[in-house]
């Protein structure tokens, strides 16, 4: 009998290891799959998702993966029964945060703005009940961008403005300024949009990356246009032109003279902006930038 039991126990152990290395290996093909799909490498991640749930059709991780592949490929419908399959699959409060929030994105890229916002409150919800700050955050700031999507921009900044009180860094104020700023401009109130996106300026410059204060103060300068602040307009491109210059930043660089001409333009001096136009192009061919020629011919049109 003893030996039996010993049998017995040695055999449900090496199920066990046998089981342990399968999940193992599942996993890695998990996270192989998304950094996959990061890396924009579609066929692989396809491959890996598939290959996992072949094997389980109810893994919640590739069901992700699949999800925000088919997200990523416009298979919208397609990644909506793969992402809400994960959600209903989701035990955690974590998994059932990022996988709703997955729906929403899906929802409202098809512009279907409700779906999507009600999908981001029911994530919000979950976060608020976990006090987990940075998806409340998170989530303010999603619904605040379906709302503008869908024009209801007063109810977008409330949102915004929920966000930014949860704001926990100089990175994140700056992306709750520049989102403020955004939708002031959009409303027309030019007066805050220029205040907010001053406040966003001064955050990317503390913390920021190089493109991060370009293109935070190549939109200052935009609004400023809007309003019909050429003088101002024209300081902030022409500091631009010369950031960009000591950065070795050609594309912005570019960018800069281009903007610089249009508030030349505006002021009337046209030989100015002329000669910015004309060294903005050559630029932009030099370094091999075709989305800013192709930019500066339809602006030209």
């Amino acid at each position: 009998m003893r030996l039996q039991n010993t049998l017995i126990i040695s055999f449900i152990s090496l199920i066990l290891i046998n089981f342990n290395s399968y999940s193992d290996e599942l996993s890695d093909k998990n996270t192989a799959c998304n950094a996959a799909l990061n890396k924009g490498d579609f066929s692989s991640a396809s491959k890996l998702a598939d290959e996992v749930l072949k094997h389980d059709a109810k893994n919640r991780e590739a069901l992700v993966c699949e999800g925000r592949l088919l997200g990523a490929q416009g298979k919208y419908d397609e990644a909506l029964v793969a992402l809400n399959q994960a959600e209903e699959l989701s035990q955690e409060s974590f998994d059932r945060i990022i996988a709703n929030m997955l729906i929403g994105n899906a929802y409202k890229a098809q512009q279907k703005y409700s779906d999507a916002i009600a999908s981001y409150e029911k994530s919000l919800g979950i976060a608020t009940a976990d006090k987990n700050e940075k998806f409340i955050r998170a989530n303010h700031n999603l619904i605040g961008e379906a709302h503008t999507q869908n024009k209801d921009l007063n109810a977008g900044l409330a949102s915004y403005q929920a966000g930014f009180k949860l704001a926990m860094n100089d990175n994140e104020r700056a992306e709750s300024f520049e989102l403020l700023a955004a939708t002031y401009s959009a409303l027309g109130q030019y007066d805050p949009a220029i205040e907010y996106q001053l406040k966003g300026v001064q955050m990317e410059q503390k913390s920021g990356t190089l493109d991060g204060v370009a293109n935070a103060n190549l939109v200052l300068g935009n609004i400023y246009m809007q309003a019909k602040d050429y003088a101002n307009a024209e300081k902030t491109y022409t500091k631009m032109v010369q950031f960009s210059k000591d950065n070795g930043g050609a594309y912005y660089e570019a960018k800069s003279d281009y903007y610089l001409a249009q508030a030349k333009a505006a002021k009337g001096d046209s030989a100015g902006a002329n000669t910015l136009i004309a060294e903005a192009k050559k630029i932009a061919k030099d370094i091999g930038a075709s989305d800013l020629t192709a930019e500066f011919a339809a602006a030209s049109k």
